[in-house]
């Protein structure tokens, strides 16, 4: 009893401070936890309104880039519409005339011959772009479907031109610039200059070597720079290389590296690092082959291929021994001499010939046609077209004229005598045959 009558006492004996002190310790430790709560979802409020406004920026950039780009598609869409389309038009590919060249003179007084020279063919270039002619890849004439056996199927291509143009092939025979060439007469070799530009060396009469254009390939290329639209999407021509006299002027057979008494027919021209003449036609080749133009074979020793058949496998196996590895394979194959293997008849399988060529991976032949404007034969396992001289072209065309300005009398080419051979204006219905029915006169006699 005493006990508890003491701590009644001493509760009792409490002031009213401590006992206030007593009830508000709790109420405070609330008060602070409520505050930090609150605290908190301030900071979560901040952050929410803070990733809000992010988002709001975000979907902002992203309308006004929309905005942006359609402004930017109708724009152009409405300068497309202002802007004249080009207009397509099918071209004949069966009709499709090719024109040969030979090296082309650059100084007559040296070469001492009348073959073409640089300014003729420079005007024939003119000519032929102010008639709205085109230069086309061979390969825009055909459609080639590779069969699982390796072997190829061809059917004639759907070749849509700008309206009014018309394609053309353009070919220069064998550019090996032969060592014999009267010095000073003609280009000695083709070369890349410093800006990556095709280019001929030449030679002067002096001594002094200059570079510009002066032969077929280097001459195209410069008409090009200034009429791109000479050529259809890049086409160029082809060009046929033998080898054994050179490959672009570079002396890369073997021969050329041996003296007089290890048989080198051209010692008295010097001897030659066929190694490093090997490198730099391939330099050539390369920059070739990059602008466009095709490498077709065109025999090794110049043989004609209508002569017997070991005379002519034996000359294609020294081309794929000696050139090809040069040059790189192709299936292009320029007659020698334009003379063709067989009539203008179908290629046959039983045609020794045709099969051992087609077994050296050739599909693309060409012979010299000195008669018809155009002639091409277009079967599943071959192309074939002939080749026309561009004077006798141009002349029969009426587009060259001689010096009085009228058109170049040559009904004399025609073996047949008939002034009116196929191909004129005023054909009868007899000559408007098929041109792919039409002899011509370099194909080999049945």
């Amino acid at each position: 009893m005493e006990r508890i009558d003491e701590k009644d006492t001493q509760a009792k004996q409490n002031t009213p401070a401590e006992r206030h002190t007593e009830q508000e310790a709790p109420v405070s430790v609330r008060e602070s936890r409520d505050r930090m709560r609150e605290q908190r979802r301030k900071q979560r409020r901040r952050r929410v309104m803070r990733n809000r406004i992010i988002l709001a920026v975000i979907a902002l950039v992203l309308i006004l880039a929309i905005v942006v780009l359609a402004v930017t598609l109708i724009g152009n869409r409405e300068k497309t519409n202002d802007t004249p389309r080009e207009t397509l038009a099918q071209a004949d590919v069966l009709s499709v005339p090719h024109l040969y060249f030979d090296t082309l003179v650059v100084n007559a007084e040296a070469a001492g011959n009348d073959a073409m020279t640089v300014d003729e063919f420079n005007q024939i270039l003119q000519i032929l772009y102010d008639n709205d002619y085109l230069l086309v890849s061979i390969r825009d004439l055909v459609d080639v479907t590779e069969n699982s056996d390796g072997s190829v199927t061809m059917t004639p291509a759907d070749l849509a031109l700008p309206e009014g143009k018309k394609p053309l092939i353009l070919s220069q025979n064998d550019v090996s610039y032969p060592l014999t060439l009267p010095a000073g007469g003609y280009a000695s070799r083709l070369a890349v200059d410093a800006s990556g530009n095709l280019v001929s060396e030449y030679r002067q009469t002096d001594g002094t070597v200059v570079t510009g254009a002066y032969d077929v390939i280097s001459c195209v290329e410069a008409f090009l720079t200034e009429h791109p639209d000479f050529s259809w999407q890049g086409a160029r021509g082809i060009i046929g290389i033998s080898g054994s006299s050179g490959i672009l002027g570079y002396r890369t057979d073997e021969l050329f590296g041996k003296s007089a008494e290890e048989g080198n027919i051209y010692a008295d021209y010097g001897t030659f690092d066929t190694a490093s003449e090997t490198a730099s036609a391939q330099a050539v080749l390369e920059v070739l082959k990059e602008k466009g133009w095709e490498i077709a074979c065109q025999g090794y020793s110049g043989i004609s291929y209508a002569s017997e058949y070991d005379l002519v496998t034996a000359d294609m196996e020294q081309w794929k021994q000696k050139t090809e590895p040069v040059v790189g394979s192709t299936d292009l194959l320029l007659y020698p001499q334009g003379t063709d293997i067989a009539s203008w008849k179908d290629y046959s399988s039983d045609d020794q010939k045709f099969t051992y060529l087609k077994e050296q991976g050739f599909d693309y032949f060409f012979n010299i046609d000195s008669l018809n404007p155009y002639w091409v034969q277009i079967r599943t396992d071959y192309f074939r077209q002939g080749r026309m001289d561009a004077r006798t072209w141009l002349t029969d065309t009426g587009l060259l004229t001689d010096s009085d300005g009228t058109s170049e009398d040559v009904s004399d080419s025609d073996p047949s005598g008939d002034a009116d051979s196929a191909g004129a204006e005023g054909e009868t219905a007899e000559q408007t045959q098929d041109y792919n029915e039409l002899p011509v006169t370099d194909f080999l006699e049945e």
